[in-house]
């Protein structure tokens, strides 16, 4: 399994667009893997997870072509992980040759109420929209999806929606994705270490940083899930451990966070950066 992380910043990216905070200040001075873009992942090139208003950018950068793309996983509709708008050029004057005809978008009920509600305001076009099928997931439920089996779990976030998390499991490998979540539930934890496979990857959110909020998971809580993992046999020594979605509320430049984390076995994830196994 081949992981890109896209992008690996928070909610406002970091450097944040408006803001002149010493954090963001010294982010736009130090660039490089300190700059980090609103979260994206992409595995194998054929399963995207989140479709943020970067996802232009993230192709440009990575030199994609999301007209290859059939599925794509949605977290939640926060507008930094679900922009619809970007797929009124999905097709006819705009896009030509795409070698998937369509687009399979998977998630809670908000995602199509979300994408419905964009195109009555400024209205799609007919064979754009009808290449574009949305599928409604079941918390803790299997599904096929391409070659893989995905399972959406209860993520511990966003509680005016139902916010997944993933399982991805391609036969060989397994990732277990917790982007935009607290610490999880305890049923959801139960789950995880029930799935019955030992996790290759595992991708926390690490918002927080230094600090607490309960919907949102911090540095200390990273390394507790790990250890909470390794203890129940869910992962070990060979699971590639990585945080995402930072912050300037709450952590510093790139370099600062992999000094947190270097005696951990945790990685520090950028943007572009390639996890495989």
């Amino acid at each position: 399994m081949k992981i890109q992380i896209l992008g690996s910043g928070g909610g406002e990216g970091y450097p944040a667009l408006f803001c002149g905070c010493v954090r963001c200040n010294a982010a736009r001075k130090a660039k490089g893997k300190s700059l980090r873009s609103l979260s994206q992942t992409l595995i194998d090139g054929e399963l995207l997870i989140d479709l943020p208003a970067d996802t232009h950018m993230h192709c440009m950068r990575q030199g994609l072509n999301l007209g290859d793309i059939a599925h794509c996983l949605i977290t939640h509709t926060h507008s930094d992980h679900y922009a619809p708008q970007i797929l009124d050029t999905r097709g006819e004057d705009f896009a030509h040759n795409l070698r998937a005809e369509k687009l399979n978008i998977y998630g809670n009920a908000e995602v199509a109420k979300k994408f419905n509600g964009t195109f009555n305001i400024f209205p799609i076009r007919k064979g754009i929209k009808d290449n574009i099928a949305i599928h409604k997931l079941t918390v803790f439920k299997t599904y096929s999806i391409g070659r893989y089996k995905v399972t959406p779990i209860k993520a511990h976030h966003a509680p005016e929606e139902e916010p997944f998390n993933y399982i991805i499991d391609d036969g060989e490998s397994v990732l277990l994705y917790l982007v935009d979540t607290g610490y999880p539930f305890p049923e959801t934890f139960d789950f995880i270490i029930s799935y019955g496979k030992k996790y290759d990857f595992v991708i926390m959110d690490s918002t927080m940083g230094r600090g607490y909020y309960e919907r949102h998971m911090c540095f200390s809580e990273n390394k507790k899930l790990k250890e909470e993992l390794l203890k129940a046999g869910a992962a070990d020594e060979a699971t590639a451990f990585t945080v995402t979605h930072i912050t300037h509320n709450h952590a510093g430049l790139h370099e600062e966070i992999e000094e947190y984390f270097k005696d951990s076995g945790i990685t520090v994830a950028y943007d572009g950066m390639v996890i495989e196994k």
